[in-house]
């Protein structure tokens, strides 16, 4: 199982869950927030299952898991510009 295979099946998949990712803007976006998160954990936990039967599935999960931190980073750190 190489990782460089299936480096466009993480790239999709990264893809789809940055699509899926609640907006910040939305005035419910915590309770979007942990359902996002809850549904990521689940494929996770899917995925690591059937990982030796169809690897894709556990890839397009990691694309998944580092959408997911590109979220976490993206509102952790702000950059501001003071006049």
């Amino acid at each position: 199982m190489d990782f460089s295979q299936h480096i466009n099946v993480v790239i999709w998949g990264f893809i789809v869950w940055i699509t899926l990712a609640p907006k910040v803007a939305n005035p419910k976006f915590r309770e979007l927030f942990l359902a996002y998160m809850a549904a990521l954990m689940l494929c996770l936990i899917g995925t690591s299952e059937i990982i030796l039967v169809k690897p894709v599935a556990f890839f397009f999960t990691v694309g998944g898991a580092l959408a997911f931190m590109y979220i976490l980073l993206r509102g952790a750190v702000r950059i501001a510009i003071r006049k």
